[in-house]
Parts: C-alpha cells; sequence; structure tokens
C-alpha cells in the first residue's frame, strides 16, 4: 500500500525558534517506521511538511497528488491540533482513506485526541515501527481482526476500543536503519550553522523518574540499548550514503551504561569514524565523570547536550530530577577541560522557582556554567507526566486543554502560586538578551564555528561558518537593542 507519513506544520520548535540555535532534525520516529513499512513491502512516502513550513494549501495539493491509500501522521502535544488539521484535510479530499495518527501526545490522551479529531481514525499507542505495519496490514487485507492488535484505540459503534498496549521492543538492533533516503535531509540543520549532519538514537526509555518528562511513562520506566557494533554501522552507514560529518545522538539516557558507552568509543576509533564524523549527544550530569568524557572527546565526540534544568537545589528536587549543582557544574568544567562544547537546556517556572531564584539561575548559567549555547524554555506540562497531574489537581491547569498549540516551551502556559506567565515570558527573553550579548558567549561561539569549520570543510568554509555567526547576532542586536545584556533595575516594574 502507498503509506503518506506525515510531518505536520504550524509548529516552530523552541531550538528552531532562536535564529542563535537554529535547529532541524529528521523525525526519526517517521524514519524508523517507514523503514519498517518498506521492509514489509509497503511504499511509504514521507512529507516533512514542517520543516518546509507548508502552508494548508501546499498541503492540500501535495496530498491530492500523492492519493495515498493510508496516511499516517506524526503528534506530539505542540502538534497535536496541526495534525488534527491535516487529517481532516485529508478526508476532505479522500473519505475512505484510513488517518491513523501515533505519538507521546496521543499515546496518554487516545480517547481526548479521538473526540477531538474526528477525521482520526486510528491511535497508535507506545512505539509506533512495528504496530504501524500491523495495522496496515490488516487494513490491506480487510481483516476483521484489528482488534486483536495491540496499542490501538479507535471508534466502533459508538464506543471507543483500546485494545491491550503493545510489548516494547526486545531488540532494536532488529529495526532496519532509518529510511533517510525519503527525506529532505539538505534541509537538517545543527545549532546555527549549514553542517552536513544527521541524528541517531542508540537507546531507548529512560529510568529516572524527572516529574516533568514523559519518556519514562512512555517507555514504563526502562531503558533499552542497541549493541555498540550495530551503532557503528549505522554511523558509517550515514557518512557513506549521505556524507554525514556530524551526527547527533538523541537518545533519553545515552550514558546509562557506562561499558556499553566506552566500548563504542573504542569502535569509533577503530573503525576510522573519529577521523571523519563528530558527534554529540544529549546526556544527563549523573551519568559521566572526567574520564567518561575523555574518552568520548578521544572517539570524536565535540558536542554535549545537558538538561540542566535549575541552578536551584530545591527546583531539581522538587522536580525529582536527580542530580546536584555541583555534578552540573562539574560536567560543564570538565567538558571545557577536554574542548567540548555544551548545550545547557533550562526551564524557568518550575515548581519552587520564584522571580528571584530564576535571575539567580540565568546569572549561574551565564558566570559559572559558561556552556557554548543555552537553550531556555518555559516550564510546560506536558500528558503523561508527573508535572501535568499534578497542575491538574493543584488547578494550575483548570482542565484538559482542547488547543495545544501554546505547548512550545516557548511561551508559558501555566501562572503558578509564585509567578505569573509574565514573568517567566519577561524571565526568558531577558536569559536570552543577557547570554547571546554577552562577550565571553560570543567569543566561544566564534572559535566553535572556526573550529568546526577548519575539521569538517577546510579553510574556505571557514568564512561561511564565520557569517553565520554573526548575521543571526547582528538580527539579534536589532531585535533587542544593545543595552539588552544590562540586569533590570527594577524587578517590581517587571512583575507588573
Amino acid at each position: 500500500m502507498k503509506v503518506l507519513l506525515i510531518n505536520p506544520a504550524g509548529y516552530v520548535s523552541k531550538y528552531k525558534k532562536q535564529k542563535l540555535i537554529n535547529y532541524t532534525a529528521i523525525p526519526l520516529g517517521l524514519a524508523y517506521i517507514a523503514a519498517v513499512l518498506e521492509k514489509a513491502g509497503h511504499k511509504p512516502v514521507v512529507l516533512d511538511a514542517a520543516v518546509h513550513q507548508m502552508d494548508q494549501k501546499t498541503f492540500e495539493y501535495v496530498v491530492r497528488k500523492t492519493h495515498p491509500d493510508v496516511v499516517a501522521i506524526a503528534a506530539f502535544t505542540p502538534t497535536f491540533n496541526y495534525a488534527v488539521s491535516h487529517a481532516q484535510i485529508v478526508k476532505d479530499n479522500f473519505p475512505d482513506v484510513p488517518v491513523i495518527i501515533g505519538g507521546h501526545h496521543v499515546t496518554f490522551l487516545p480517547e481526548h485526541s479521538l473526540k477531538t479529531g474526528p477525521a482520526i481514525d486510528y491511535v497508535i499507542r507506545g512505539e509506533g515501527d512495528y504496530t504501524t505495519t500491523r495495522l496496515i496490514n490488516a487494513l490491506e487485507n480487510n481483516n476483521e481482526n484489528i482488534r486483536k492488535i495491540p496499542g490501538l484505540s479507535f471508534r466502533s459503534n459508538g464506543s471507543f476500543i483500546h485494545t491491550p498496549d503493545a510489548p516494547l521492543i526486545k531488540n532494536l538492533d532488529e529495526i532496519p536503519f532509518p529510511a533517510r533516503h525519503l527525506f529532505p535531509n539538505e534541509h537538517y540543520h545543527f545549532f546555527g550553522s549549514s553542517l552536513k549532519g544527521t541524528s541517531m538514537v542508540s537507546s531507548r526509555g529512560c529510568n529516572r523518574k524527572c516529574s516533568f518528562c514523559s519518556i519514562t511513562q512512555f517507555y514504563y520506566h526502562r531503558w533499552r540499548a542497541r549493541s555498540p557494533l550495530n551503532v557503528i554501522k549505522e554511523m558509517l552507514d550515514v557518512h557513506e550514503k549521505y556524507k554525514s560529518t556530524i551526527i547527533g545522538f538523541m537518545d533519553d539516557n545515552f550514558a546509562l551504561n557506562k561499558k556499553r558507552l566506552l566500548d563504542m568509543c573504542l569502535m569509533m576509533r577503530k573503525y576510522g569514524i573519529v577521523d571523519n564524523i563528530c558527534w554529540g549527544s544529549a546526556i544527563r550530569v549523573d551519568t559521566v565523570n572526567f574520564e567518561i568524557l575523555n574518552q568520548m572527546r578521544k572517539a570524536g565526540c565535540a558536542m554535549l547536550f545537558y538538561g540542566v534544568e535549575s541552578g536551584n537545589q530545591n527546583v531539581l528536587n522538587n522536580v525529582r530530577k536527580g542530580t546536584t549543582v555541583q555534578m552540573i557544574e562539574d560536567a560543564f568544567k570538565w567538558s571545557r577541560r577536554l574542548g567540548i562544547d555544551t548545550i545547557a537546556s533550562l526551564a524557568l517556572g518550575l515548581p519552587g522557582d520564584t522571580f528571584e531564584s530564576c535571575l539567580e539561575t540565568i546569572y549561574w548559567v551565564k558566570n559559572k556554567l559558561k556552556p557554548t549555547f543555552v537553550v531556555w524554555a518555559a516550564a510546560t506540562p506536558y500528558p503523561g507526566t508527573p508535572f501535568y497531574e499534578e497542575c491538574l489537581e493543584k488547578g494550575w491547569l483548570k482542565e484538559i486543554p482542547t488547543d495545544w498549540s501554546g505547548y512550545t516551551m516557548i511561551d508559558p502556559v501555566l501562572d503558578l502560586t509564585d509567578m505569573s506567565k509574565t514573568d517567566v515570558k519577561n524571565l526568558i527573553k531577558y536569559a536570552y538578551k543577557s547570554m547571546h550579548l554577552n562577550l565571553f558567549y560570543l567569543i566561544n561561539r566564534f572559535i566553535y564555528e572556526v573550529r568546526q569549520g577548519m575539521e569538517l570543510y577546510g579553510t574556505f568554509n571557514i568564512f561561511k561558518q564565520a557569517l553565520q555567526t554573526a548575521l543571526p547576532w547582528l538580527f539579534h542586536i536589532k531585535k533587542y537593542g544593545t543595552y539588552s545584556q544590562l540586569q533590570p533595575k527594577n524587578l517590581e516594574e517587571w512583575k507588573g
């Protein structure tokens, strides 16, 4: 069957929104599903409407031109309403074409999703790699035993049917590599530059208990990993086929198994990956030490994304992060010493935060952590998280929202006890302004671009990389003014 896989347009992530970050990644979930569908004999067609920021008129034209047999749409919380709109366009043009939706959001709110989206026929709950293919196989064969497929939710005779949860995939090595050949790889970029790269995952899940994260619930608090050799094979594959010179590992807990990580590092050196590819990963500060980071650096690791969240220990404890301020400071200190660039990700407005504690966190990041990049976000409660349940219980959320498009972590959605949405919004603006006009930050960023340009593209391309550093910065000054790094003189006026 011809299966149209859609990454819906309309949503701009916190990584894409900031011009000084400008990160756009291949939707790996859809890429894995496309690979499994191909292996099963189907014909997947990919429409990454998000990366093209496609308007509805263009989207409708592409759908009509494709004339699919089945449509499957990916939906995270901030993209859900856009996915519903895309589903309706499909139904308006092809009423008999089944529309499937999957992702974290619909996994935790399957019935609500079906009620909100009348054009949605099936919800895939949990991992979609094989559940999607099983459903499409059944639809192709007019199989009436769809109720026997685990991990589905759908309507039937005016009621909602939820089949038992699908078990987690035991052996991740058996899943084919993502079908990158179906995606517009030239449009995926890494942090403000044109570095040719791609994303990978070497493991799935996390066994930690962070109250704001839905990953642990989605994967039943379990962590599963691919074998080191399987990961190395994919790295070699993307370099050979797509000329990728940088790879970002998007694992939820990359360094949980230290022996496996060290084995991967040894293999990267053995197979020559260190000579051709720079790589980075998302990582927790409580899973690294100086020696592990040293081995990662020797294997080609150039950048690490640390989920810092806050510089206030009480806030870290409130969200059950499982880390300490000292752990965070050590990880950044070791990374700087080894020449590994760092991205600090923080959320303002978490339970226990105050206006003053957020300001202290901003100063701490700028003057103590000194990361290469910073991603500031508004604390946002996503379905499936303890934070979401806490917000409903305490009245921070009055009811289950019907419009999720604002749940981007860019603009605040909560009025907390100690801070308003306006407070958090002003703090995020100030955090970006003060950091991106900080001399130390700008020097670090310039060094990063020059070093990467030299290592990956040669002397000529340094000028291109330097321009891509300078132009967004000049845009920032034009938008916010040269005084944006000054501390606010009157916090009470800000609060008002």
